[in-house]
């Protein structure tokens, strides 16, 4: 069954074309996030995806992400946890005046803290990511702009929390008296293991990221990335907080792009944690599938629209 796949985020957008066997033949993605298109969702989806629909009518057309959020181009209902891929089905919801474009819904939970916490997107990563390693049980790490660890149990996501970290080293980059002794955001492996034992240390969060500036002035980080360094104390007080929430029983799924994969990989190292890595792109177009598969008739009439095979 053909189908388009959209992981439309705040800040980027991913579009996969997918063919029969489920696999992505073509993705495409750039920095149209919801938070920069201007509200012109429809022109936006179209610069990417309008060949496929023209070239396939009535293809189906999954949007998940920011898109359906308050703030998206839909709103589409959180469903609560725990939540397995039937729930998640149930909840698809067309886009108004379009039977063949749905929205995904997000999830909601309880933290272990107590506090609400929600996700768009991150659901069919872990959907995809638990098919893509064989598992059913396990925590699983979704870096990014706002962080999620995600538990699952017997194939279903129970809890999970989300961390302010991407978006907070972006403010602190950009608008704080720390911005201006950083460097540009490369990555330094001395100096972000550096960042990760001061996350470590006493003083707390607050203190330890002012060490960053306090270094710069009063040391000589002439050899050293103070952005690395930053990137350390933020991501280390990350793993050591989710660690308290959600203690690993064994190997923990890690679900980004490369280059935040590599910090979140030295991290695991530094507290002592195995890693299985999964490419993102592959989870998501994995987890939308079998949620389309859950969805049954309902998708399978939708997609038959797609009639001439992709090739």
């Amino acid at each position: 069954m053909q189908r388009i796949v959209v992981d439309w985020g705040t800040t980027n957008i991913r579009a996969h074309l997918i063919d029969d066997d489920g696999r992505a033949l073509v993705s495409r993605s750039g920095e149209c996030g919801v938070q920069r298109c201007d509200g012109d969702y429809a022109a936006v989806l179209g610069e990417y995806c309008s060949d496929w629909q023209h070239r396939w009518p009535g293809i189906p057309t999954y949007l998940c992400g920011m898109i359906g959020s308050r703030t998206g181009w839909q709103e589409t209902p959180y469903v609560p946890c725990p939540v397995e891929p039937p729930a998640l089905a149930a909840g698809l919801k067309p886009l108004a005046g379009r039977d063949n474009i749905f929205f995904v819904p997000g999830v909601q939970c309880r933290t272990p803290a107590g506090t609400p916490d929600v996700m768009r997107g991150e659901e069919c990563q872990v959907l995809g990511a638990l098919a893509i390693s064989g598992l059913d049980d396990g925590v699983l790490i979704l870096p990014g702009t706002h962080s999620k660890w995600v538990r699952v149990r017997g194939g279903r996501i129970v809890d999970f929390a989300t961390f302010f970290t991407g978006e907070l080293f972006a403010l602190l980059h950009r608008h704080s008296s720390i911005g201006s002794v950083l460097d540009a955001e490369s990555m330094d492996a001395h100096s972000f293991d550096r960042g990760l034992a001061q996350s470590c240390g006493k003083g707390g969060l607050l203190h330890q990221v002012f060490s960053a500036r306090s270094r710069s002035l009063c040391e000589d980080t002439g050899d050293q990335s103070m952005s690395a360094y930053l990137s350390g104390i933020l991501i280390g007080s990350e793993f050591a907080h989710a660690l308290s929430l959600f203690p690993p029983a064994g190997k923990l799924l890690l679900v980004g792009d490369r280059k935040l994969g590599n910090s979140y990989r030295q991290a695991a190292q530094h507290f002592d944690l195995p890693l299985q890595p999964i490419d993102p792109a592959l989870a998501v177009v994995r987890g939308v599938k079998i949620i389309c598969d859950a969805a049954g008739d309902h998708s399978q009439q939708k997609e038959a629209a797609g009639a001439e095979s992709i090739s």
